[in-house]
């Protein structure tokens, strides 16, 4: 594995209260390079549509097999290939262990103390997939790339926190760093190559899948958020 592709950027987004805020990432080419370069994932991965029956009768099985897939893959040329982007964010908590220090002043000289002290902090992790992946093997951890974290704005009081021009900016804030995330799989309009097993794929990212709880959903559709 390249370790290089490991590695993580950080862009700047915006200033808010006199804080800049930054949103940390990888960027979303590498993430799938990994994808199409693990032998185990390619020996799986779908490229075409695929019109199932069952008895006679339609069957759906894979992303391929719907009707999403197929629309989408008549709308680019014959000759190229549809990449199913799933996207799955959860802002949520975590612990953090905080090394605390402080300057004593002894008798005699200064000395440092420490202690370890269990705090939390606040992360907003956004995961990539592939539809193009079975289901069966994109459960396996292999299958799923961390993207980044989405920048948290703070809000300096519950008064602001509360009010219609706050959650505005947070609405605009997650769909700015959204589209910092996507940009380079879709500033050109003729798709995107790579590289598969010594060939060249003509692929057209297309996002199929968001998955995420109500207040994900509320942030993605721009509605805002009930809850304070």
């Amino acid at each position: 594995m390249n370790i290089s592709q490991l590695s993580y950027s950080k862009h700047y987004i915006l200033v808010h209260n006199n804080r800049e805020y930054f949103i940390n990432y990888r960027p979303i080419k590498n993430c799938i390079e990994i994808f199409l370069s693990n032998p185990e994932i390619l020996q799986h991965f779908i490229f075409k549509y695929e019109n199932k029956k069952h008895q006679g009768e339609k069957s759906y099985a894979e992303q391929n097999s719907g009707n999403w897939w197929k629309y989408a893959e008549a709308s680019i040329p014959s000759s190229a290939c549809i990449l199913s982007l799933i996207l799955y964010s959860d802002a949520t908590t975590t612990d953090t262990f905080i090394l605390a220090r402080k300057i004593i002043l002894g008798p005699q000289n200064w000395y440092f103390g420490e202690k370890n002290t269990l705090g939390k902090s606040s992360l907003h992790p956004i995961y990539i997939s592939l539809g193009n992946i079975p289901t069966w093997r994109r459960n396996k951890e292999d299958a799923k790339q961390l993207l980044g974290y989405f920048l948290i704005l703070f809000a300096k009081n519950e008064k602001e926190k509360t009010s219609p021009e706050f959650k505005k900016l947070v609405c605009e804030t997650f769909h700015k760093s959204l589209k910092f995330l996507l940009d380079p799989l879709f500033e050109n309009e003729n798709g995107i190559d790579y590289k598969i097993n010594n060939r060249i794929i003509w692929f057209f990212p297309k996002i199929s899948t968001i998955i995420g709880n109500w207040p994900e959903a509320c942030t993605y559709s721009l509605t805002y958020k009930s809850a304070k």
